[in-house]
């Protein structure tokens, strides 16, 4: 699969999106591949004319429909510049330079197709290697296409129904679906332009027509999430132990305190998207999902899902989800994992999930100390009469390793809050602490010390399986 590769050198990229006005503030954001198929549509008529029409258009379609991208972590930043005009001080017109910032060298790469011809391949080549800044002048970029992407990346920038507004580029059947094509020539030799012709169309051109947009200007919503390690979808059955991950857009995200509503609907999603895929038997849904056997009994051993809401932030939401599967998947349960797009509560829309990656466990770090991000929950309950309180509860820490197969910590230490960023605490107290209609458990929460490496995350105790005695 090719892969176009764009490097801003400077590590800024300066661009204000059609349609915004530049003293918004708002720099474009990521590299629209409107703007993107236009800067290599001028390097053609500028640099390399003797490349045949049909071969330029044929390579920039490339460009056209909804590429999924993997971009740098970026901030955005504005300068308030003043245009001289030969006037005073006083009267030249502020503007400003909106632009985003990334380390320098930082890499945007966008997803080509995978029927893309090895002809359409190389003119895009030639063309992109020409190109020496994309938006404004500052943006010094090298750009090339490469075989694919890079093995420590995944596809972080998507489709989606959150997120920036992109610009993104129709194809020759979405343009000709429009219910009105721009015309060219001159009374009875009027035709409708090509998609190549109206690709070329100015600002002026547009507006002489009563244009208010470019023809050939889609608009996107593309959703940017961190990047997550990327592992070939062919290796993962190869291994027992398997984690996916996704990261949840909603509007306001869910707090962290409600990750037990969370791990519910994912996992009642998970079982809705299984069902349909075996035929809508409801007995063919997976015991990895459920939780449970043909007979509706509670499955044994921690053999099924683990759901795990995460705030990888330190904000207090959830903004990722991880669910963790102790055993091989088969191909239908990994399609159940791939298409899951939708949380919902009834019949409110909770959040959209986008698929990130399925990574084997033995590819997360081993660590010494642990400390959880969600109450721990302890089946039994203390009873007086058995002693010191501080006594049972590393008994049944002990006891919750020893059902994941985990050794004994050597250390046990309480933790009586959740901290999470800017010195913020969130009570124990404060989460979710039950399932259905069953009374709330005390939640505790610690931090735990190894003698060797174990594998994170992990759970513990009775809400294990629904985001509660996380560890991380």
């Amino acid at each position: 699969m090719a892969v176009l590769e764009i490097r801003f050198l400077s590590g800024h990229y300066h661009a204000t999106a059609w349609g915004r006005n530049v003293n918004e503030g708002e720099p474009e954001w990521p590299p629209a591949p409107h703007r993107l198929a236009r800067a290599l549509l001028d390097i053609w008529y500028r640099r390399h004319p003797e490349l045949a029409e049909n071969s330029v258009k044929e390579a920039l379609l490339l460009l056209a429909g909804q590429p999924r991208m993997a971009v740098p972590p970026t901030t955005n930043m504005a300068v308030k510049l003043y245009l001289d005009q030969n006037k005073k001080d006083s009267d030249k017109q502020p503007v400003l330079d909106a632009f985003v910032c990334m380390e320098k060298g930082g890499r945007v790469f966008i997803e080509l197709p995978d029927t893309a011809p090895a002809s359409a391949l190389n003119t895009l080549r030639t063309l992109a290697e020409e190109l020496n800044y994309l938006g404004r002048s500052e943006s010094w970029v090298a750009v090339s296409v490469v075989p694919d992407l890079p093995s420590n990346l995944s596809w972080n920038c998507c489709a989606s129904r959150a997120g920036n507004i992109v610009n993104t580029l129709l194809s020759e059947e979405e343009y000709a679906e429009l219910p009105y094509l721009p015309k060219t020539g001159t009374k009875k030799n009027t035709r409708d332009c090509t998609w190549l012709e109206t690709l070329v169309f100015s600002s002026a051109d547009l507006q002489k027509d009563g244009w208010n947009r470019h023809p050939l200007l889609g608009k996107q919503r593309y959703a940017i999430v961190p990047q997550c390690i990327r592992t070939p979808r062919e290796h993962v059955q190869e291994h027992e132990g398997l984690i996916v991950t996704y990261a949840l857009h909603a509007r306001p995200l869910p707090p962290i305190t409600e990750a037990v509503t969370v791990a519910e609907r994912v996992r009642a999603g998970l079982m809705s998207r299984h069902r349909q895929i075996c035929g809508g038997d409801e007995s063919r849904v997976s015991p990895l999902f459920s939780g449970k056997d043909a007979g509706g009994n509670p499955l044994k051993g921690h053999r099924h899902a683990f759901y795990w809401p995460c705030d990888l932030d330190g904000d207090g939401k959830i903004d990722h989800i991880r669910v963790f599967s102790p055993r091989v998947v088969n191909r239908e349960e990994m399609k159940a994992f791939e298409t899951l797009r939708k949380l919902w509560i009834g019949r409110e829309d909770l959040g959209e999930l986008v698929f990130l990656s399925a990574v084997p466990a033995s590819n997360f770090p081993s660590v010494t100390e642990v400390v959880c991000s969600t109450p721990v929950i302890f089946g039994r309950h203390y009873k007086p009469g058995k002693g010191d309180f501080t006594k049972w509860l590393e008994t049944e820490i002990m006891r919750s390793c020893a059902e994941l197969g985990l050794p004994a910590p050597i250390e046990i230490r309480p933790e009586s809050k959740l901290h999470i960023g800017d010195g913020q605490t969130i009570e124990w107290a404060s989460f979710r602490r039950q399932r259905k209609n069953t009374v709330a458990q005390i939640g505790f929460g610690f931090r735990l010390v190894f003698k060797k490496p174990i594998r994170v995350p992990f759970a513990i105790g009775s809400m294990a399986h629904f985001g509660l005695g996380l560890f991380e």
